[in-house]
């Protein structure tokens, strides 16, 4: 398996995403082949998106104001980020980090961010993730005159008590994300029972060595000759992600645990 980098020039909010991606690939001299897995920055489809929050144009709630919450570094989270994972949120877990349920994945502040993006501003992700996916995938075969051909949407994230970031793919189109193996044998013969591979995430992973997450500038790989099985089938969730009460790590983030917290649109702009 290629992992090809695509290098861009620093991108502005609201940008053409296709025409981006054109320019990109006429610059780099690569072409995306029939079979190829195309990952893009969840954060260069929000920023594509106009996905972008001015802080001082925020006023906290009296929740967001009292919510107890530290920033990673320890010290005490700015009311206005608050609020707006907040807002973004599907659920917040008690404790002193924010620890949050968005769109079926448990991943700190609901995916916000503040690195990539001007002082004061704020970075979300994609509105819809896989509808985005779904179009972006929709507009490269048209383009590429391509049959078989992935997009995958990556963000990194966080490994419970470890060190270090890897790839999530909060969504992708055109492929199997998810390899069942389960009634395959293992080399002694056994048949697995609850294994399932993670395709996509796995191929995000990789795809984030060489996206970083400094100045690299590499929002766009090309993952080429990758061992996933194609298809014009759109997933559902139900196929994707498992229910907090059914999750080995149930014991983390179960119902009886979850802290449900309204959005508050009356502060976001």
């Amino acid at each position: 398996m290629q992992i090809l980098p695509l290098k861009t020039d620093v991108l502005k909010a609201n940008f053409n995403l296709l025409e981006g991606l054109k320019r990109v690939l006429a610059d780099s001299k690569i072409k995306i082949c029939e079979g190829d897995i195309l990952v893009l920055s969840s954060k260069i489809i929000a920023l594509a998106e106009g996905r972008i929050f001015d802080l001082d144009k925020i006023k906290p709630s009296n929740d967001g104001k009292e919510l107890k919450l530290h920033a990673y570094n320890g010290k005490k989270e700015d009311p206005r980020f608050i609020e707006l994972v907040m807002h973004e949120a599907d659920s917040i877990l008690p404790g002193s980090i924010m620890a949050t349920l968005k769109n079926g994945m448990l991943v700190p502040a609901a995916g916000l961010d503040r690195s990539n993006i001007q002082e004061g501003f704020v970075i979300g992700w994609p509105k819809n993730p896989q509808k985005s996916a779904n179009g972006i995938l929709r507009k490269l075969k048209k383009l590429l005159g391509l049959k078989k051909l992935g997009v995958i949407l990556c963000d990194s994230h966080c490994q419970p008590l470890r060190w270090g970031v890897t790839g999530l793919a909060i969504a992708w189109s055109g492929f199997f994300g998810i390899e069942d193996a389960r009634g395959k044998r293992d080399i002694y013969g056994k048949k697995l029972k609850v294994t399932k591979k993670a395709v996509a995430d796995n191929l995000a992973s990789a795809a984030l060595v060489v996206m970083g997450e400094a100045n690299e500038k590499i929002p766009f790989v090309i993952a080429r000759d990758a061992p996933v099985k194609f298809t014009n089938r759109t997933q559902s969730q139900r196929e994707i992600f498992i229910k907090p009460s059914a999750c080995l790590f149930n014991s983390i983030y179960n119902k009886k645990f979850l802290k449900m917290i309204a959005p508050l649109r009356s502060g976001i702009n």
